[in-house]
């Protein structure tokens, strides 16, 4: 079979058989590019680190990982088996093997999906743009050609209406058109917050009414016409789980996210069985078997993996595959940089059961400035890029960015 036999059987293939789709279009040039190097840099208004993986053919592939600047480049260049010695000199295009390779084969230490995944990421880049197309056509896709995102916000004080209302009309005339809006408990209590260092993760019923009417409020000020998120970041206990989720249900949310510890319990699907509104979790978990039990055992509503740390693109198609055996839905949560944003919105067009994305437009964190094409978000939507490969970044911006105690890709 020729190379051109090969493209039009991979082109005819189902959505389905999205790595059996790949592995037919990059088979051809199995021998013909090599691994050169990994790097890692971070810039002074992130945290997290940016991948490059160069290789002999001149073509370079960027990605995210969750990990800080140090974590990352300890596990890929030092330790017993560095993650380097798996990939160097190895075939970019093979992405299912270094998939397995960094996930599992790390002698005596649990594999780090937060520092592999910038690494799949950069790999799938190199392959959009060694086969000269975008990713999501490589995963089987697209289902869709622009991707809903939802934005991170909330009014400094929420039991003040007016505060409120000044919030919402801020929100409202954004250019880009949010439709909806996450919004975390902190500012919930005013001057009371109970987030403090001597905070235990119980509720009263007092500070359960005033969760209440701060999210009445917000509702209020928003109006029926846009969705509103109830993020509590993984601090509470059952009970006072079960409480907030009855406490925000009349303003009508679309989910409670990460009201519990992250890791698959039974007291997940205790609350998932008392809450009137939908459960999510997802953002701290790794690779597919960290999601397997919320599966398993009926105990989340919506999935909400993050690419640069459950394994990058290939993990959270794993993950996605899992879900769609039980109808179970994916968001994506992201508050990371242009590499993440642009692998979530690749990642998010090729998969069927794909709802909405989180983003870090608009936080200040110079998301939207890192890539050489402007972001533009209409109505709440992006649409999926075409170019081959998932980005191509703003080396200028990001040396400018770069923290002072960093070198420029490791040189």
């Amino acid at each position: 079979m020729n190379r051109r036999q090969f493209l039009k059987t991979a082109l005819a293939l189902p959505a389905g058989a999205w790595m059996t789709n790949y592995n037919l279009l990059a088979h051809p040039l199995r021998n013909e590019i090599k691994i050169t190097d990994i790097k890692g840099i971070v810039l002074k208004n992130q945290w997290k680190t940016l991948v490059k993986v160069e290789t002999d053919a001149g073509i370079s592939g960027y990605g995210e990982s969750g990990a800080t600047g140090d974590i990352f480049r300890s596990w890929v260049n030092t330790g017993n088996r560095p993650i380097r010695n798996k990939l160097i000199g190895e075939n970019p295009l093979a992405i299912e093997k270094h998939y397995f390779n960094m996930s599992t084969q790390v002698h005596n230490l649990m594999a780090q999906g937060n520092v592999f995944s910038g690494i799949d990421m950069a790999l799938w880049d190199i392959a959009g743009k060694v086969l000269n197309r975008p990713v999501c056509e490589l995963l089987g896709g697209p289902f869709r050609d622009k991707i809903k995102l939802y934005h991170d916000d909330q009014p400094t004080d929420m039991l003040d209406k007016k505060n409120c209302r000044d919030w919402a009309d801020k929100i409202k005339a954004n250019p880009r058109g949010w439709t909806t809006i996450k919004m975390s408990f902190n500012h919930a209590f005013g001057n009371e917050s109970p987030y403090s260092p001597h905070y235990l993760p119980t509720l009263t019923p007092r500070e359960l009414n005033r969760l209440r009417q701060a999210f009445d409020n917000v509702r209020e000020a928003m109006g029926p016409d846009y969705d509103l998120i109830a993020h509590a970041h993984s601090e509470f206990d059952l009970p006072s789980s079960i409480g907030i989720a009855k406490a925000v249900a009349p303003s009508e949310v679309l989910w409670l996210e990460d009201p519990l510890p992250p890791e698959y319990s039974s007291s997940w699907k205790a609350l998932k069985e008392q809450s009137p509104v939908p459960i999510m979790n997802g953002e701290k978990l790794e690779m597919p078997k960290g999601f397997l039990p919320f599966l398993q055992n009926q105990a989340l509503d919506i999935l909400h993996p993050d690419i640069a740390f459950c394994g990058g693109i290939t993990g959270a198609k794993k993950i996605a595959e899992l879900a769609a055996l039980f109808r179970i839905p994916i968001a994506l949560h992201n508050l990371g940089a242009y590499p993440l944003l642009m692998g979530s919105v690749q990642f998010a067009a090729s998969t069927e059961n794909f709802v909405i994305l989180e983003n870090a437009i608009d936080k200040g964190q110079g998301t939207e400035l890192m890539g050489e094409e402007p972001v533009v978000v209409t109505d709440s939507y992006i649409d999926v890029p075409r170019d081959p490969g998932l980005m191509r970044m703003n080396q200028e911006y990001l040396k400018e960015n770069l923290r002072p105690e960093e070198t420029w890709w490791g040189d």
